[in-house]
């Protein structure tokens, strides 16, 4: 199963689904505290193999150019990890059916798109 570091923004409740579906989870602001500088973010996610799940796509697109990583995971709509957070993490399974560890690698997967997909 995937491992994923969440940014500071993703819900406790929405980090509570992806465990109870097996995943390795670990809070940003568990592991780092609050005002986590980003690089740190990504060199971590690399050096631990996780995943990077976040809905800051302006400060970590032109990171995921620069850097090398896992993979990241973007998602814009905050509402969707505690209205329907069962559903997006099956927009998580679903990607991790399609994609390999390493057609992962060094890309941006953007959930909402993901999301919108399976509910058309």
């Amino acid at each position: 199963m995937q491992s994923i570091l969440l940014d500071e923004h993703v819900s406790r409740v929405f980090e509570g689904v992806l465990r109870a579906q097996g995943y390795t989870v670990t809070q940003a602001k568990d592991e780092f505290g609050e005002r986590t500088v980003d690089t740190e973010l990504i060199d971590w996610c690399s050096r631990n193999d996780h995943l990077l799940m976040t809905n800051n796509a302006s400060d970590f697109e032109p990171l995921h150019e620069a850097y090398e990583h896992p993979g990241m995971l973007f998602y814009s709509n905050q509402e969707l990890l505690d209205a329907d957070p069962e559903d997006l993490a099956r927009v998580i399974d679903v990607i991790f059916e399609q994609y390999t560890q390493e057609r992962l690698e060094n890309h941006i997967v953007e959930l909402d798109r993901w999301y919108r997909w399976l509910h058309d």
